[in-house]
């Protein structure tokens, strides 16, 4: 079996996207099938990134316009065809990451190859994205996503929902096109996050003051849709409950770049949490496992995600999560088992201040629920994973 995946962006870019891409493709090439990743080329991109992730299929890069200040790129629209066509490919399976561009591509190529099978892989809640296209009226970009999506259902064999919610609600809008529609998770290199160094864990706790600490942590891009100054109001009121109870050993760190990281920490220092909230930056991906390793709950208010890489990253190494009742998050976090789920109403702040003292309080159940974290985490493994896409895939051809 021939698979060509489709994506706008590939590493270094570390997005849950990318990584979903490259351990899916992984998998499938590990179970024997012909897989080839096409993709922008990224300005940074070198055949380092090859052996680092340990990269074994074919790679395909595109011109790219690339987006400096998001560290995002997409192929050229204007090149595509005949990039394409030049690479002569046949492929059985068309898996389509993106709309849009990388969609308009998937077209292309079904032109060339009309025996394809093509594949939507919806990983993104479109319309919470709207803050990228503000010179756009909301109704117009809303409108014309509704459009979009349905030309895309309309054109594509089945599309694969990494979160069970999402997938019934998108389905509530486009009925018509519900038996294509499949629910899959996204997937984890299990075997990445337990290499960690415990010499180095210790030392990053010492360096930032995090030895005898409860922590709070969140990784990921620091980007609007993350809802981060909502996440930095409510730590500011964690940290004014546990004072009140004569407790100042709480810290809340946060892991990952991104273009708000700048406003993020100007924003911790007009809340005057300079003691207590660690900004990490950028952080390379041999060093994730360690930082994960700092942090005894995973922490987010998020109202955006889909299937997260960085949840089940959390759940992968112990870490329970406590997160926003919302898509992407309600099919993977069993309230009171390896997490808790919080109601977004007025009282969510207190909510999660409750939850974290509870842990905080209670700590043969935070260990328990940090052993029903991980072993949570065993069904999203990134070759069973990529065994239910074959699945699809055969079904398809």
């Amino acid at each position: 079996m021939n698979i060509s995946v489709l994506t706008n962006v590939f590493f270094p870019v570390t997005n849950g996207v990318v990584h979903s891409v490259h351990l899916i493709s992984r998998g499938l090439k590990e179970l024997e099938k012909d897989v080839i990743v096409i993709s922008s080329k990224h300005p940074s991109f070198n055949h380092d990134i090859v052996q680092k992730y340990r990269i074994n299929y074919k790679l395909i890069k595109l011109k790219s316009i690339y987006f400096p200040k998001v560290d995002y790129c997409i192929p050229n629209p204007f090149t595509l065809r005949d990039e394409i066509r030049r690479t002569n490919l046949r492929p059985d399976i068309i898996q389509v990451n993106h709309p849009f561009v990388i969609y308009k591509l998937s077209r292309i190529m079904k032109e060339y190859n009309p025996k394809s099978k093509v594949v939507f892989i919806y990983h993104t809640q479109y319309e919470q994205y709207y803050h990228y296209f503000k010179l756009i009226p909301k109704f117009i970009y809303e409108r014309f996503l509704y459009k979009h999506l349905d030309e895309i259902f309309s054109f594509v064999d089945a599309v694969i929902f990494p979160s069970l919610s999402v997938k019934k609600s998108v389905q509530k809008n486009f009925e018509k096109y519900g038996d294509k529609f499949v629910f899959i998770s996204n997937p984890v290199d299990l075997e990445h996050m337990e290499k960690y160094d415990e010499e180095k864990v210790n030392r990053l706790k010492v360096e930032n003051d995090l030895k005898n600490k409860f922590v709070l942590g969140f990784v990921g891009r620091l980007e609007k849709e993350k809802n981060l100054y909502k996440l930095l109001d409510l730590f500011r009121e964690v940290i004014n409950f546990f004072k009140e109870r004569n407790l100042d050993n709480i810290r809340l760190i946060l892991v990952g770049g991104g273009s708000e990281y700048s406003n993020l920490v100007n924003y911790a220092r007009f809340l005057d949490l300079q003691k207590y909230v660690i900004f990490t930056g950028k952080i390379s991906y041999d060093d994730i496992p360690n930082y994960y390793r700092l942090i005894d709950v995973f922490i987010t208010v998020s109202l955006t995600e889909v299937k997260p890489l960085s949840y089940l990253e959390s759940l992968s190494v112990g870490a329970p999560i406590i997160a926003l009742k919302t898509f992407g998050a309600d099919d993977l976090i069993l309230d009171g088992h390896n997490g808790f789920l919080i109601e977004h109403n007025d009282d969510y702040k207190k909510n999660f201040i409750l939850k974290i003292f509870e842990l905080y309080k209670n700590r043969d159940l935070l260990e328990k629920m940090k052993k029903n974290a991980y072993l949570s985490s065993l069904n999203y493994n990134y070759l069973k994973i990529s065994t239910n896409y074959l699945d699809i895939y055969k079904s398809l051809i």
